[in-house]
């Protein structure tokens, strides 16, 4: 009985591999394009357009964390009260004539990053979470994770931007040194790194947060130019998904049959959801992803790195996202996966 048990398991998952294959059929490229595909792993990959299958950014003008703030407190708004600038003051006074950076004013890096250039360093910001999590602190706080320039004992300010108040709330990084060595780019380090801007309350929950490094906490004529929407997944009594899967910064070409048996194993596990992030996967793969994202379930989000036109060794600049790729998923779920 058990024999028989397996062998229609075993039948029924090759039979929903085929119905699979047969769609995704014509994604197999000649084997002149993987040839090629190959190749261009080896040093870096060719400029590209946002791929259609690639997660979208959080939009500012969505305001998700300050939608929250409004349901928790169901007063209609998301500016803080009179007490609330009293406290947010101590922080607010610390560059009074800083002012939020307008849309053309923010740089973007690769569709993804935005960059905040301090002398010849570089910032990157890749993404940006509130955590109120019970082991993260009193207080909450907002984690930034970024690619720097900057050494690790650098000071890093966070500039905290809420809703209907001109002038951030600028405090002091906390900054995770344990990030590696990271590798070299026109004779600079980049490193990963998650900087920890902690909060003086723990409502109203900042739209936005802008980051600068060195010994100048404010940013000067210059101004800001990241203005990184922060993300906020509520808590609730029981996550929405029993199992999601996060899978670190993946590259090159795949062969679409592969990814499909993937999948489909991980569907088999019990995973409901699955992370893929894209350095760069190559074009064979597009309709795979963009069958399994119109299923719900597979989320590709993108990440290129931000140097990708630089003649290093392509397999560094993998190596240097493995870190974000895997704080982030675990940020934007921890809430949404049990």
């Amino acid at each position: 009985m058990r024999t028989t048990l397996m062998a229609i398991g075993t039948s029924a998952f090759i039979l929903s591999i085929s119905n699979v294959l047969l769609v995704l059929l014509r994604a197999q490229p000649p084997a002149s394009e993987v040839k090629t595909e190959l190749s261009g792993t080896l040093r870096k990959p060719p400029s590209r357009q946002p791929p259609d299958y690639w997660h979208p950014r959080p939009a500012r003008t969505t305001t998700p964390a300050g939608t929250i703030w409004r349901w928790l407190l169901d007063d209609g708004s998301t500016k803080p009260t009179n007490e609330t600038l009293a406290i947010l003051d101590r922080g607010l006074s610390h560059c009074p004539s800083a002012r939020r950076p307008s849309d053309n004013e923010i740089v973007w890096v690769k569709s993804v990053w935005q960059l905040q250039n301090v002398g010849k360093e570089r910032i990157y910001l890749y993404s940006a979470y509130y955590d109120d999590r019970p082991a993260a602190g009193a207080l909450p706080s907002i984690r930034v994770l970024a690619l720097s320039t900057f050494r690790r004992d650098i000071t890093i300010t966070c500039a905290i931007w809420y809703d209907g108040v001109d002038r951030p709330y600028v405090a002091r990084a906390t900054v995770n040194y344990e990030v590696g060595s990271g590798y070299g780019f026109d004779r600079q380090i980049y490193r990963e790194y998650a900087y920890i801007c902690r909060l003086p309350i723990s409502q109203p929950i900042p739209t936005d947060v802008s980051v600068l490094g060195g010994p100048i906490t404010c940013p000067g004529a210059a101004g800001y130019s990241t203005l990184v929407p922060v993300q906020r997944t509520p808590a609730t009594d029981h996550q929405p998904i029993e199992f999601g899967v996060c899978v670190t910064a993946g590259y090159g070409y795949v062969k679409p049959e592969e990814l499909v048996e993937w999948v489909e194993l991980n569907r088999m596990y019990g995973a409901a959801e699955m992370n893929l992030y894209d350095v760069w996967y190559s074009e064979n793969m597009s309709a795979v992803f963009n069958y399994y994202r119109q299923l719900g379930v597979l989320r590709v989000h993108g990440l290129p790195h931000p140097r990708d036109d630089h003649p290093s060794w392509f397999f560094n600049k993998v190596r240097n996202l493995r870190i974000i790729a895997l704080n982030d998923c675990q940020l934007k779920h921890m809430y949404r996966y049990r």
